[in-house]
C-alpha cells in the first residue's frame, strides 16, 4: 500500500515539553502540599496519560485529592506554560518537506486543548489536516483508539498511514491501529 498520511505524536516528538508537564504537576501538587518526584525520575511518566498521573498522586495523598481536579488544574497550568515549549530540532523543516505530499495529522493523548494551543503558539495548526486528542477518545494510549480516529477522520486505512511516536506507549498504540511505525526517542524516552 501507498502511504499516504504521516501521523505525529506531540508530546517528546514535535515539541520539547516534558519538563513543562513536570512543572505544571510541580505547582498543581504544591497547591495541596504535595512534592512531585524530581525530574529525572518523572521520565518514567512518559507516555503516560494526565489521568493515570492523577490516580496514582491521587492514591498516595489519599481520599481528599480528585483526580479529575487535579487533571483539570494540571492542564490550566500547562496552559499558561505554553509559550516556554520549543519544538524539537527539524520539525518545521520535516512538516515543510512532507506538507502539501501527504496529509498530516497529530494523535496525542493530551488534551485537544492543549493540543490546539501549542499548534497556534508555533503557528503550525495548518500543516494539520486533523488534531485528535486523548479527550476525544474513549481509551488513551496504549489502546489504539486516537490513532483508529485519526486515521477514521482523514479518510484513509492504517496500512496507508505512517506514525511518529517517542513513547513505548504511543508505539504499541500505533501497532495496534495498523500503522507503520517510527521511534523518535528523546532523552527522556530513550531508555
Amino acid at each position: 500500500m501507498t502511504i499516504e498520511a504521516l501521523i505525529f505524536d506531540m508530546d517528546g516528538t514535535l515539541v520539547d515539553s516534558e519538563r513543562i508537564h513536570w512543572l505544571a504537576w510541580k505547582q498543581t501538587l504544591a497547591e495541596d502540599g504535595m512534592a512531585i518526584p524530581d525530574y529525572d525520575d518523572f521520565k518514567k511518566y512518559v507516555g503516560v496519560s494526565d489521568e493515570e498521573m492523577a490516580q496514582e498522586f491521587s492514591a498516595a495523598a489519599g481520599p481528599k485529592l480528585d483526580p479529575h481536579h487535579l487533571v483539570t488544574r494540571k492542564c490550566s497550568a500547562y496552559l499558561e506554560l505554553v509559550p516556554q515549549i520549543e519544538l524539537l530540532p527539524g520539525v518545521v523543516e520535516t512538516l515543510e518537506r512532507w506538507r502539501g505530499r501527504y496529509s498530516m495529522a497529530v494523535a496525542s493523548s493530551s488534551p485537544y486543548r492543549e493540543l490546539s494551543a501549542l499548534l497556534e503558539h508555533h503557528g503550525l495548526r495548518d500543516h494539520f489536516a486533523q488534531v485528535v486528542g486523548g479527550d476525544m477518545v474513549p481509551r488513551k494510549k496504549p489502546a489504539p483508539d486516537i490513532y483508529r480516529k485519526a486515521v477514521s477522520l482523514l479518510g484513509m486505512v492504517p496500512s496507508a498511514c505512517i506514525a511518529f511516536e517517542d513513547s513505548q506507549s504511543g508505539v504499541e498504540a500505533a501497532k495496534s491501529a495498523g500503522l507503520t511505525v517510527v521511534a523518535v526517542p528523546h532523552t527522556m524516552s530513550a531508555d
